[in-house]
């Protein structure tokens, strides 16, 4: 009930918090009350479950403790402020009821009419339950269909059919489902640039009053766990965090939440792979300085049943981590979109290219490269995040996206459809490292997914200052924009960039026209 939900947030968030009125405070999530008022309750409480507000009658004593019912917070409120607290809640429409006291008895007691239905130490409470010694068994994987040779597709083809792929193309009619003007406060939207193409970020202005703006970004990818779940972790990180910093992001206001959605982690193999993402979000949060805030996780994602033969099968989601980030702009008017903006800008890239085609989407869609998936050099990325948030106070930077699933050419075609431009560029000036085999060399530089990289351009005039403020950093003045709608590759490649734009929005526009039909019929 998102209604609910608001009305609730508005009361804690806007009056209840700043005046105090609570001393401590618990979502109701997995275990209900039994959750909330267990972990609050560290030296005792008396609860009485007939006080507690129902959605439905008839519930067990049982039932009302453990019941996961959504939109509801546990407060220990000080009984001199309480009437305050239920004014601002009745002011809200928020419904209210006292179900009991936290105290010093050391007991847990939970009562229903009168009857007790649980009366337990404290301290068994918390610890009674012995610790469960889970075993690993370390995991390692290699993609076997992976191939060393260059199929025959022309490279306009290849691209056209990437930009097709369900992890690149537009998600547009999703967006466009949200109201994004809801109080005024959006200031970078979801779809960004004329041609419209899926940001990486968004920037909020909640208090309008204010120049401050809220970031907020997301880091997946997936793929990577196949082979790696530690590099999967860290690319997650490092991916959200750039897209953060592209947007103009301060660097150093930043928060991590982290959303696991697992297979079963009894499972030894499953549990080595759990226990290796866990380490890498422990890692690289600290040598980032970006604490986690919050997060949840899904765990026992599998399915047992039967095939159509009738024999046993047991199908488990693939290990995921999702990480979002949430952090502070300091000058809302300073954020940086994707979309390029004139003619005659220079393109630059920051950060260095690897020979990291492992599990990307060109290697999903070609099987071309090895397993060698994308891994994170830490001391480098916050060097450069560090630099582009100063420089984005400086306002030289014209647009600005993260390189993500695809690499440098879908990041680039993403940029040149949003600010419906062309553009000319040469790959022998991207830096690259360790990149031995000359025969795909083009395609790895195109493609390869490479963490801590951001696609810029900068308008002419502002090239000195922008290559001194870089200068510790590898970057590369790789082409210009141009007034066509082509895109040309090394002189050799001339693409068609309205075609990829009808390629990129296919799958969307499909689906807006299908919803447009049914609400017609």
């Amino acid at each position: 009930d998102p209604i609910t939900q608001k009305k609730l947030s508005d009361a804690i968030i806007k009056e209840a918090r700043d005046l105090n009125l609570y001393n401590a405070i618990t979502d109701n999530g997995a275990g209900g009350l039994s959750s909330s008022i267990g972990e609050m309750g560290n030296n005792g409480f008396k609860v009485e479950l007939n006080k507690v507000l129902l959605k439905h009658k008839n519930m067990l004593p049982w039932e009302i403790w453990v019941s996961e019912s959504q939109e509801r917070m546990t407060l220990a409120i000080p009984p001199s402020k309480f009437p305050i607290f239920e004014k601002i809640m009745k002011k809200h429409d928020v419904e209210i009821s006292i179900i009991g006291t936290f105290n010093n008895t050391k007991k847990a007691v939970v009562s229903y009419n009168d009857s007790i239905i649980m009366d337990m130490d404290i301290n068994f409470l918390h610890n009674g339950i012995p610790k469960t010694h889970l075993k690993t068994i370390p995991w390692s994987n290699i993609i076997s269909s992976v191939v060393d040779t260059l199929h025959n597709k022309p490279l306009d083809t290849e691209l056209n059919e990437m930009m097709q792929r369900m992890n690149i193309c537009s998600k547009e009619f999703i967006s466009t489902q949200y109201d994004h003007e809801v109080q005024g406060t959006s200031v970078i939207k979801p779809i960004q640039g004329k041609g419209r193409v899926d940001g990486e970020a968004i920037v909020i202005r909640p208090i309008l009053s204010s120049e401050r703006g809220l970031v907020k970004s997301h880091g997946l990818g997936s793929s990577y766990g196949e082979i790696s779940t530690y590099h999967m972790a860290a690319c997650a990180i490092d991916t959200a965090i750039r897209n953060y910093i592209a947007i103009g992001g301060n660097f150093h206001h930043l928060a991590l939440l982290d959303n696991f959605c697992w297979c079963d982690s009894t499972n030894p193999k499953r549990l080595w792979q759990l226990k290796n993402a866990a380490q890498a979000c422990y890692e690289y949060a600290k040598i980032f300085k970006t604490p986690f805030i919050s997060g949840k996780d899904s765990m026992f994602n599998d399915f047992k049943g039967y095939n159509n033969k009738g024999e046993p099968i047991n199908i488990s989601a693939p290990p995921s981590l999702l990480i979002s980030t949430v952090g502070i702009i300091e000058n809302i008017h300073n954020a940086i979109t994707l979309d390029v903006k004139n003619p005659g800008d220079l393109i630059y890239i920051l950060g260095v290219t690897y020979d990291e085609l492992g599990r990307s989407e060109y290697q999903k869609y070609s099987g071309l490269g090895n397993n060698n998936v994308p891994q994170v050099r830490a001391k480098h990325a916050k060097k450069l995040y560090k630099l582009y948030s100063n420089a984005v106070n400086t306002n030289i930077i014209a647009s600005a996206i993260a390189l993500n699933l695809g690499g440098l050419i879908i990041g680039l075609i993403k940029s040149l459809i949003g600010g419906e431009l062309g553009a000319k560029i040469d790959l022998s000036l991207v830096p690259t490292h360790n990149i031995e085999d000359n025969n795909i060399k083009e395609k790895v530089i195109l493609f390869s997914e490479s963490q801590s990289r951001i696609l810029v351009t900068i308008a002419p005039h502002n090239k000195q200052k922008f290559e001194t403020i870089f200068k510790d950093i590898a970057h590369a003045n790789i082409g210009i924009i141009s007034d066509t709608n082509t895109l040309i590759i090394n002189n050799m490649h001339i693409i068609n960039l309205n075609t990829l734009k009808h390629s990129y929005k296919k799958f969307s526009n499909m689906k807006i026209q299908a919803y447009a039909d049914a609400e017609y019929i």
